[in-house]
């Protein structure tokens, strides 16, 4: 018999999930104790026990087993300074629309609070010099004044789509939760990095055009300045995104560097959707190919499929002479619903002339993509 008094093991996980899980059991009024547990075949410690008295076995279930009450994921995201929300930027367009359905689908999956944030440019007004300190007042009233009209107008125009959003929620058609509005000043991809930059969201999810209107905008495009500069994981959402529920997005296609920013970005994956099931096809992305890159493909997917069983971990290598055209090839024939971007922080110049994979699938390829900063 068990002694009432004793921890047992309720569940073995890597360090920082134990922690996490740790933390929550404690919230709820739970003592919980992390043991060490370390591989016969490796004096390492590759993970930890969370162990539990038996009197606490019944809440302990319950609370691990609701999706509700917990989240590693979201634990792990408030742990690292995140807000829990999760950012939908809109110019009230048919895109933008769809960004919101999508974003709250997203939102409810994570367990995370969605923020809808429309950006306004102010006028600025160049009165004619004069010496008159009237004149300047009068002019000052004049600037405040349209300033104040465009802001009343950007207002008026978020309160009717949040109108519209709270129809489709008793429609059935956008999830029924909780959400809210932000208005801000400024050019909208500042607006939105200076957002990320004071309460870092979760995920940002934007729309972004079709690839035949797409070359239209490729200088200043809002969605593609956000990519290279945001540090914290995008969602992309195509003008004619097919996808109607994100429980759907089960096969993904992941672009590799041959190095350890693939481990943070699958294991950043993993833990924000609390580890799903899917299958994900691994794309080295190399600027030449050498004997090593099957082998370095490979290793990457065993240890994948090894440490993530809940996911099937694949691999494609294309031609590199004619990568673009087999990977637009594959997509469609392997069934791919989303692109796995990694993406390491540039400066301007490179930007500009040498522009990054999530960069040029932005523009190439009119597939949902989840960039994830590294």
């Amino acid at each position: 018999m068990i002694d009432v008094d004793d921890f047992i093991t309720l569940v073995i996980h890597t360090q920082k999930r134990a922690q996490s899980l740790k933390n929550i059991l404690e919230s709820h009024g739970i003592e919980v104790r992390l043991e060490d547990f370390v591989s016969f075949k490796s004096p390492v410690t590759v993970a930890q026990r969370v162990k539990i008295r038996p009197k606490d076995l019944p809440m302990s279930l319950k609370i691990t087993e609701s999706g509700e009450e917990y989240s590693p994921a979201l634990i792990e995201m408030k742990m690292a300074g995140m807000s829990g929300n999760l950012l939908i930027p809109v110019d009230f367009s048919e895109s933008s629309r769809m960004a919101v359905a999508i974003g709250f689908k997203l939102a409810k999956r994570i367990g995370v609070h969605p923020v809808i944030m429309h950006s306004y440019v102010a006028p600025i007004f160049r009165a004619p010099v004069s010496d008159g300190a009237i004149d300047d007042f009068n002019n000052e009233v004049v600037e405040a004044e349209e300033t104040r009209n465009v802001r009343d107008i950007a207002s008026a125009k978020l309160v009717k789509f949040r109108n519209e959003i709270k129809q489709s929620q008793k429609d059935g058609i956008i999830p029924d939760m909780k959400f809210s509005t932000s208005l801000q000043e400024g050019v909208a991809e500042e607006a939105i990095l200076e957002y990320c930059k004071e309460t870092p969201p979760v995920l940002v999810v934007m729309a972004t055009r079709g690839v035949d209107k797409k070359e239209e905008e490729l200088i200043g495009s809002v969605t593609a300045e956000v990519l290279d500069s945001c540090r914290v994981p995008v969602f992309t959402v195509p003008e004619d995104c097919k996808i109607q529920d994100v429980e759907n997005i089960v096969h993904l296609m992941m672009f590799c560097n041959l190095d350890q920013h693939d481990i943070i970005t699958v294991d950043a994956l993993m833990r924000m959707f609390d580890y799903p099931k899917c299958v994900i096809t691994l794309v080295p992305v190399t600027q030449r190919r050498t004997s090593k890159t099957n082998d370095k493909i490979e290793a990457l997917r065993d240890f994948f499929n090894t440490n993530y069983p809940t996911a099937r971990f694949k691999t494609f290598v294309p031609d590199l002479k004619n990568f673009r055209n087999e990977i637009d090839l594959a997509i469609p024939k392997k069934g791919v619903d989303l692109l796995i971007v990694p993406n390491k922080k540039t400066n301007v110049f490179s930007r500009i002339f040498r522009p990054t994979i999530a960069h040029k699938s932005l523009f190439e390829r009119d597939v949902p993509m989840l960039v994830i900063p590294v």
